[in-house]
This record gives C-alpha cells, sequence and structure tokens, in this order.
C-alpha cells in the first residue's frame, strides 16, 4: 500500500511544494522532463536544499498504455457520446451550410449528448478542403458533391474518444466510392491483426502496404493510429519508427486516410480495445461504403 496525504494548498503549486519537499529530507527527486518548463526547473533548483533533480521520461505515460476495466468503460461512455452527437448533428446538414457552423453544432450536440467537452476543436472540411489531414473549420459551405470529412470526440470523465467518418452530399462519383472502398479494406486488415504481440509499426505496415499497392501510398502520409485515453494522443503510436508490443488493454484508434491535393480526401477512423486473443472494435464500424447524405 502507498502511503499519501492529500493537503490543500494556497497560491501555486510549486510554491507550495518546496517547503513540503524540504521536509522530506529526500536526496534526489524526479521530474517529467517534458512537463516541467525550464523557469520551474530552475526556481525549483534554487529553493530545493540539498536536493538533486532527476529528469525523467514516459514513465506515469508507459503505465497508461494499459486500461483498466473501469478506464474501459469510461472510453465506451464517450465513444457512444460521440456517435449519438454526430447522427444528431447530421440531421441538420444542409446545403451552403459552413464548415465553422457544422463544428459549433456538432460541439453543441456532444455537450447535449452528455460530454464534458469536446475532445478537441472538431475538423470539418468540405470538398478539395477534405485534402488536408487536419484543416481547421472555415468560412467554405458546402455543395452538392462536396465530400464530408468530420473529426470529432468527446470527453467523458476525463477519457477521450477520437472517430473519423467521411460522406459525400449527393451521389458519390466511382473515384470517391474506389478510394472510400481502398481505405475501407485497408482499415479492416489493419483490424484483424491488431492482437498481443504484434509491434505498432507492423500494424501501420498492413494498411499502408494495401493502400501502396492502389497506387495512393504518397497519398497517405501520417502514422496509422496511436493510444487513446486520458489524452487523446498517448502512446503507443501506429507508425514505422515505434516498435512497441502490443498487449491487452491498449485502446487504438485506426485511422487510414488518403488525401489528394486539388481533389480531396477521405478517412475512417475507428477505435479498438486489443484483448487477450486480439481486439474489439469499441466504436461503431464506419459504413462498409461511402454514405451518400
Amino acid at each position: 500500500m502507498i502511503d499519501f496525504q492529500i493537503k490543500k494548498r494556497k497560491g501555486p503549486l510549486l510554491k507550495a511544494l518546496v517547503p513540503a519537499l524540504n521536509k522530506l529530507k529526500i536526496k534526489e527527486l524526479g521530474f517529467e522532463a517534458e512537463h516541467l518548463s525550464y523557469s520551474q526547473y530552475r526556481n525549483l533548483s534554487q529553493d530545493l536544499k540539498g536536493i538533486r533533480l532527476i529528469p525523467t521520461r514516459g514513465w506515469v505515460e508507459n503505465l497508461r498504455q494499459i486500461k483498466e476495466r473501469g478506464e474501459v468503460k469510461s472510453i465506451k461512455e464517450a465513444i457512444k457520446i460521440t456517435e449519438d452527437a454526430l447522427a444528431n448533428t447530421l440531421r441538420k446538414i444542409r446545403i451552403q451550410i459552413s464548415e465553422k457552423e457544422l463544428s459549433a453544432l456538432l460541439e453543441y450536440e456532444l455537450k447535449k449528448a452528455g460530454a464534458e467537452r469536446s475532445a478537441f476543436p472538431p475538423i470539418v472540411a468540405f470538398g478539395r478542403r477534405t485534402s488536408y489531414p487536419h484543416s481547421r473549420p472555415s468560412k467554405a459551405t458546402l455543395k452538392k458533391g462536396n465530400l464530408v470529412k468530420i473529426d470529432w470526440g468527446a470527453i467523458y470523465q476525463e477519457y477521450s474518444s477520437d472517430l473519423t467518418r467521411t460522406f459525400v452530399l449527393g451521389k458519390a462519383t466511382e473515384r470517391q466510392r474506389e478510394i472510400y472502398s481502398l481505405l475501407y479494406h485497408a482499415q479492416s486488415e489493419a483490424i484483424e491483426k491488431v492482437r498481443p504481440g504484434i509491434e505498432s509499426s507492423q500494424v501501420d505496415r498492413i494498411a499502408r502496404d494495401i493502400i501502396a499497392k492502389e497506387g495512393y501510398g504518397k497519398f497517405f502520409g501520417h502514422g496509422l493510429g496511436h493510444g487513446i485515453g486520458r489524452e487523446v494522443h498517448e502512446g503507443p503510436y501506429l507508425k514505422s519508427k515505434d516498435h512497441t508490443p502490443l498487449a491487452p488493454g491498449m485502446v487504438l484508434t485506426i485511422e487510414p486516410g488518403i488525401y489528394i491535393p486539388g481533389w480531396g480526401g477521405v478517412r475512417l477512423e475507428d477505435m479498438v480495445l486489443v484483448t487477450e486473443e486480439g481486439c474489439k472494435v469499441l466504436s461503431k464500424r464506419a459504413p462498409q461504403e461511402l454514405p451518400e447524405l
């Protein structure tokens, strides 16, 4: 059992910590190198008496990669809120609505459905602007034949969801359907291979090779996915340079995308839980065929 006390403080946290730490008569103190500013480090170094500060990296983050049952439950609820909010938002979509308007409606519906807040500012893009993977909503308005890409998420009990869906307003073209179908296939194959022991980079390669074989490799410029929990982006990362073996309890996004400048882009993103046998899809899978609004 860990022995600890809860104390109320007045004023800044670091200012309250110094006298408490000095009373402990310790010689070394670890700190998270990526979360302490240089000025804070200098102040601590000057104020702590005989205590050597030692930078650490990833201790807490690595522990957080494996989710407990209660954490998974919160994530599932965040996903449900996310999906309900989009369903309610799509009922209000119309020609000439702007990306900014649709984004605002979505954030309203997220809170209405029970989110504490949005997990991140929603990405809403129409037409050619869908070719930007992480575009910010603009005043661009929706027109017939436009691709509609929505990347959104919710926070519930401090746990995050992150999904992406792509639609077309009206009748889809053959190329739009073709690219969507290719991504669905790549995503499905990657999800099928998620299991304990496989490296993050291998899962990324499975989807990437399928996309590259059809000639679209250069249009898929980001990793296949990432861990998610108390933060939207956590380890492990499904990309070529991350060789983390997957383990039961990890919650991941699987999000292949193709982004063609001057034409548009498509991304499909779902969330999965690594299990002892393989993985379980936590979100309602993206439709197999490009949805026409």
